[in-house]
């Protein structure tokens, strides 16, 4: 099974909160796992916030960051072709999403992924209503 977790999703494998078991499980299943490249910089900078609010220290942010960098040379990381940015715009002019939230969709769409994992609940909307199969993380 190819899965496809968008940075909101994939931040809960290394920020234990509500539906970071889930994500545990399901990654574990998988094939595959596809991310956009948008997913780096994202998790990067959910990492930073958390250590900007002091909710974790330098040494655990390295960590993850580690751990993180290690992860994403399993998983298919798709790029910001011209492809994708062209089927982004399709998703914004068929949802109600934002340029962010468009490119993760028209990439899991473009990688024919099997299950989209997301905890943006609009997203999750846009997701179903173009054909993917979601689940709420």
């Amino acid at each position: 099974m190819r899965i496809y977790l968008d940075s909101s999703a994939l931040i809960k494998r290394y920020i234990h909160e509500a539906g970071s078991e889930r994500v545990f499980n399901l990654c574990a299943s998988a094939d595959q796992l596809v991310l956009s490249a948008l997913c780096m910089p994202e998790t990067i900078a959910a990492f930073r916030r958390l250590w900007r609010e002091k909710k974790m220290t330098e040494d655990i942010y390295r960590l993850l960051k580690k751990d993180f960098n290690e992860d994403i040379q399993e998983a298919l990381v798709v790029g910001l072709e011209s492809e994708i940015i062209m089927a982004s715009m399709d998703c914004v002019e068929k949802q109600p999403v934002g340029t962010l939230d468009a490119i993760h969709l028209a990439t899991a769409l473009s990688q024919e992924c099997d299950l989209f994992l997301s905890a943006d609940a609009q997203q999750q909307k846009a997701a179903r209503a173009l054909g993917l199969k979601v689940e709420a993380i």
